[in-house]
């Protein structure tokens, strides 16, 4: 069995968990936010990030079948941020991921990832948040996270 996440992730999962459904909720339930076992499928594997944002329309694109995600998030550690940073990043950018937000407590950062056309190919363009930042998702307009407030008390 994986072990549980370590502190402080669960407390800024909580914190980010409910910026984003109040924002959800008073923005007219676009859609839904999930947690792990969620999964996004890829043939006959998946990944189960720590939280996903999937709107109403893309859910009845897929069907009963979660095969992407508007956005992911993922909380980032030292034994897991070459993956998440990598090989992760990548395989969401391949499954039609609009936007990922990998939160770095170590570092007190959020780096998002927005799915952009380059060449004719997707890739990511990516913009760090640091002390100070407001981040911001393009996916949900008008949705900010203070850096602050998110990582305030936990480091």
């Amino acid at each position: 069995m994986v072990p549980p996440p370590d502190w402080p992730h669960e407390d800024f999962d909580a914190r980010l968990n409910k910026s984003l459904i109040l924002f959800v909720a008073s923005n007219g339930d676009p859609g839904e936010v999930y947690h792990p076992q969620a999964a996004i499928y890829t043939d006959d594997t998946y990944l189960e990030p720590d939280m996903m944002y999937v709107s109403n329309e893309l859910a009845a694109r897929m069907g009963k079948r979660r095969t992407s995600a508007d956005i992911v998030f993922e909380y980032t550690s030292k034994s897991s941020a070459t993956y998440d940073y990598t090989t992760k990043a990548d395989t969401y950018l391949a499954l039609g991921v609009k936007e990922l937000w990998l939160v770095d407590s170590d570092n007190e950062w959020i780096e998002v990832r927005y799915r952009v056309d380059r060449d004719a190919s997707p890739a990511w363009q990516i913009i760090r948040y640091e002390k100070g930042d407001a981040t911001e998702s393009r996916v949900l307009e008008g949705w900010k996270v203070l850096v602050d407030e998110l990582f305030k008390g936990l480091v």
